[in-house]
């Protein structure tokens, strides 16, 4: 054969591999071509060895082959350790997030639950080629903080088939596997995922029942004093809803994880109060919020309940001349003073305002309670009982009759298997502060905790500042040539002249 025939070939060859590298990395789920052209290559390789075994066989025996075949040999052996190190790097990754916000990051709430799943997760992506990567980079964010999730690809345009046999009905969709139970979901973000794996990675949703038939928040109501807005986070937190009336139950259900009883306006009977009691002792666990009533007692018949587990909701208004909504001259308080230990508000980053809130006082030998919240300090705060100064908008503290301040805006109870929580305002999660999501969250936290669902407490929702940073032309062209040209040219220079170097020695 010709020596231009063969050095044609030998190129061709050599463009072969590159090409064979180049789809091994690109297109790396097209196992049937990436086999037939690494193939061919073998094949072309092997054809020009045949055609010239002579030649060869003189290369073969030379001194410069020797050192060749040992350099290959060293660079296989390093390929291999480099391998294995990007393996190690792969299983235990590191990552940082420089975003505003930690917008490329999980939340507190899906990384904290990922600590507590154990077993390995399966993430099958359903969707066309276009659509993976999206969808990959997303699955990825999971697979850095637990290592043992899987992650397969199903493509929808050539694999109809298992499409249908896992019962997906939309594309891009993600089937999320543990043990024998599996969830498909279509909504691809970070909050349909967490939903999903704690759907998958508990028996059954925990039951919620919010007390009706007093004047309480209506969950169904998408007015401005309605409750929509938290029902919809609490649902989409995967939580079960019902509603109970009772003046209509003798008692409780037994189903019952947690009983919300949300700003009634109403009094309770003397049986509704006895239910309750008997819920609680049972290993019940309780929500309450009660709002100051000026034109009456107020709640007695609750407030009597909690004093026998010795808290004092006081039926006045906690008045905070230093933390408060502008314009409301301490009738709104914010709350900035959270306990740091309790699971409910431990790491919880950001101040909630409580539209005309009662105080929550502890008795002295109480014992199991926890004040979360708290006031300023007299003369600070205090906690109003006068109506008429409140009318006229004059408030001042009256010795005897008003509370000092610090004074506690929500408080906690757990003692064996019973557990109570207070607040002193329950319109902070009405539909009207939809855009107040700290007001939520401490309402979502509250009732993690109540349910038992610690692992969901510390959701973080930040609110996303979207900078996008857009690139011209010449920007674009100054990376493009500085990583793909001039870097591994000057790799190679580097390469060329070293070996160069070795030659001379």
């Amino acid at each position: 054969m010709k020596s231009w025939l063969i050095t044609l070939f030998g190129i061709l060859n050599f463009l072969l591999y590159l090409v064979v590298i180049g789809l091994w990395i690109s297109i790396p789920g097209e196992v049937t071509l990436n086999l037939f052209s690494t193939l061919a290559g073998l094949v072309l390789t092997t054809g020009l060895i045949l055609s010239n075994r002579k030649s060869f066989a003189q290369f073969y025996k030379s001194l410069y082959f020797k050192n060749f075949a040992g350099a290959i040999v060293s660079a296989f052996l390093l390929f291999v350790i480099l391998g294995f190190v990007n393996f190690l790097a792969y299983k235990n990754a590191v990552v940082w997030d420089v975003t505003k916000n930690k917008r490329n990051s999980l939340t507190d709430q899906t990384a904290q639950l990922l600590k507590e799943v154990e077993g390995e997760v399966q993430f099958t992506i359903f969707s066309l080629k276009k659509d993976y990567e999206l969808i990959r980079s997303l699955a990825e964010l999971y697979r850095l903080k637990k290592n043992d999730i899987k992650i397969g690809f199903v493509d929808a345009e050539l694999s109809p088939q298992k499409v249908r046999e896992s019962g997906v009905t939309k594309v891009p969709s993600l089937e999320i596997s543990f043990g024998e139970r599996k969830r498909v979901i279509s909504e691809l973000s970070e909050l349909s995922v967490t939903n999903a794996l704690i759907k998958i990675t508990r028996k059954t949703d925990p039951t919620i029942y919010f007390s009706v038939g007093h004047g309480e928040i209506d969950i169904t109501s998408n007015e401005n004093e309605g409750g929509s807005q938290l029902a919809k986070l609490l649902k989409s937190n995967t939580y079960s809803l019902r509603q109970l009336n009772l003046r209509e139950s003798s008692q409780i259900p037994e189903d019952a994880n947690v009983l919300v009883v949300w700003g009634p306006k109403e009094g309770f009977f003397p049986n509704e109060i006895n239910a309750l009691k008997s819920f609680i002792e049972k290993g019940g666990r309780l929500m309450l919020a009660l709002d100051p009533d000026f034109n009456s007692k107020g709640q007695v018949e609750l407030m009597d309940l909690l004093r026998g587990y010795g808290a004092i909701l006081s039926n006045d208004l906690v008045i905070d001349r230093i933390k408060h909504a502008n314009g409301s001259k301490g009738t709104v308080p914010v709350i900035h003073k959270f306990d740091s230990n309790h699971p409910i508000t431990k790491g919880f980053d950001g101040s909630v305002f409580l539209p005309l809130t009662s105080s929550v006082q502890l008795e002295t030998e109480s014992t199991g309670w926890t004040l979360l919240g708290l006031s300023n300090q007299f003369p600070a705060a205090w906690g109003e009982t006068n109506r008429e100064e409140l009318l006229a908008m004059d408030m001042t503290y009256t010795e005897g009759f008003d509370h000092k301040g610090p004074l506690g805006y929500i408080a906690a109870f757990e003692e064996e298997n019973k557990k109570l929580l207070v607040f002193g305002n329950s319109t902070f999660v009405i539909n009207t502060y939809r855009k107040f999501p700290k007001n939520f969250i401490l309402f979502l936290n509250s009732l993690n905790w109540l349910a038992g669902e610690e692992r969901l407490i510390a959701f973080n929702t930040p609110v996303i500042e979207d900078r996008p940073i857009f690139m011209n032309k010449h920007q674009i062209g100054i990376i493009f040539y500085f990583t793909v040209i001039f870097c591994p040219l000057a790799l190679a220079i580097i390469a060329f002249v070293l070996y160069k170097r070795r030659q001379k020695l």
